[in-house]
């Protein structure tokens, strides 16, 4: 795993910027380290902050897991849910089916490339560790009422779909971010490879 350098610490943090700055720290960690060998210790030196100020800007380690899951799925903090962010909302209202499953590629792309070596992480400490299986439950549980907003969408739209939609929301499921993981991260595909291969394969499976 690649070593991550610890941040010069610094006494003078503007107000608000802690909790950034604990996040960002925490989430090159988790990727690279791994959650379950990832300390407070290292969130704190990595951040530049003071070990209590981890407690007091986030909170512990799987509260720190939650929020770096979250920004990773959003791609920012704004406290905007999903469902509600304009990215989500184009593909969702796009009327054209095939335009849709186009941009769905592009979404999942963009969003895999934040969380894919987070979730490998997440996925293998929730074995282990309580805290980490919530975060691991409640991830999968939001990736699946996404999903399924999305099939539902995608079903209305379309003349004709090639399953239903329970069948098309655990095909996103199951693919994403594994295929990302395997073919990006392992077998070294750029993301705009993986990004025009994902649409073609997803206009295939779901469109006749």
């Amino acid at each position: 795993m690649a070593a991550v350098k610890p941040r010069p610490y610094r006494s003078n943090i503007r107000r608000g910027e802690a909790p950034q700055l604990v996040v960002a720290a925490a989430s090159r960690l988790f990727a690279t380290k791994g959650y379950l060998a990832t300390s407070i210790e290292d969130i704190a030196a990595a951040a530049g902050v003071a070990r209590p100020t981890v407690f007091t800007a986030v909170g512990g380690k799987s509260v720190i897991l939650r929020h770096v899951v979250d920004q990773a799925l959003a791609g920012d903090d704004a406290a905007v849910p999903l469902a509600q962010r304009d990215w989500w909302r184009q593909l969702i209202d796009e009327p054209d089916p095939a335009t849709s499953v186009r941009l769905l590629a592009r979404t999942m792309t963009a969003i895999a490339q934040r969380i894919a070596l987070i979730a490998r992480a997440l996925e293998t400490a929730a074995a282990a560790d309580p805290g980490a299986a919530a975060v691991w439950k409640r991830y999968q549980q939001q990736r699946r009422i996404g999903l399924r907003e999305y099939t539902e969408a995608l079903a209305a739209k379309a003349s004709t779909v090639r399953h239903d939609v329970d069948t098309m929301t655990d095909t996103l499921w199951m693919l994403q971010p594994a295929a990302y993981l395997r073919l990006v991260v392992d077998a070294r595909w750029t993301p705009e490879r993986y990004e025009e291969w994902l649409g073609d394969l997803l206009t295939r499976l779901f469109l006749d």
